[in-house]
């Protein structure tokens, strides 16, 4: 083995090492903006419910994953982007001076998403995010109730959760799914249907001002594929069904 071989190799070690902490780092330095939202007068409770909908959309945890348990020596490393689609001259976005762009009808927020495998068939997460300038954060544990096989597909149990704080707007998002999937040589498309609750709470009103809190419990459902592109790469795209509609694609390093 000579000098040159073994530099070779010592660079692609470094490289699988450290890309994960690049991959977060460009995505929470990304396009933040100032962020925040600016409640005109004719902002009203109905277009309250209509925002936190829109919202707990585009926080919520997205699966970007399969069913399949990964074990103890499982990782992952994810960057995200994706959201709901939103009318952005509706009247909830115009009152509620929402400070973002939509691409292609979008609310697209960012997110960078770590996952960890552990024994008995459990995988835990989490993820941080920004989105129409406002962070968030959330967590997750999936449970591999079966395995699958050369026909069966895996099965698993999900709880996430999801939070938006620190602003005009305080968000909670709780959901329940259960997920399979099926691996193929590249390529591993999954489903997942699940029970959801968003609360929200903000404080807005003309002529008085007073505290809001509006609720919603939904049935959600998800269809996503992930494709391995090479040893620890791969990059994954996915479809939700909640309040509205919306889309997510990620990329990462992991086993």
């Amino acid at each position: 083995m000579g000098p040159a071989f073994r530099g070779t190799l010592h660079r692609e070690v470094a490289m699988r090492r450290f890309l994960p902490f690049v991959i977060l780092a460009v995505l929470l330095a990304g396009p933040a903006g100032a962020g925040g939202f600016t409640f005109s007068p004719a902002f009203t409770p109905d277009d309250f419910r209509d925002l936190a909908d829109a919202f707990g959309d585009a926080i919520s945890f997205p699966n970007l994953g399969t069913a399949a348990a990964t074990g103890a020596a499982g990782f992952e490393v994810l960057a995200a982007a994706g959201g709901p689609q939103v009318d952005s001259g509706a009247h909830w976005w115009r009152n509620g001076g929402v400070d973002a762009r939509t691409f292609g009808g979008v609310l697209t927020g960012y997110r960078g998403i770590v996952r960890k495998g552990l024994p008995w068939r459990l995988d835990v997460g989490a993820q941080v995010g920004h989105v129409a300038g406002e962070r968030f954060w959330g967590g997750e544990a999936r449970w591999g109730i079966w395995d699958g096989g050369v026909l069966a597909p895996a099965a698993a149990l999900r709880l996430a959760y999801s939070r938006l704080d620190g602003s005009a707007v305080a968000l909670d998002v709780s959901e329940a799914q259960l997920v399979v999937s099926k691996g193929f040589l590249v390529v591993s498309p999954y489903a997942a249907v699940g029970f959801r609750r968003t609360v929200a709470q903000a404080v807005f009103g003309d002529p008085i001002v007073m505290r809001h809190r509006v609720s919603a419990e939904r049935w959600t459902g998800a269809v996503g594929a992930r494709f391995a592109l090479l040893p620890l790469l791969h990059v994954v795209a996915e479809a939700r069904r909640g309040a509205a509609t919306s889309f997510f694609v990620g990329a990462g390093v992991g086993l």
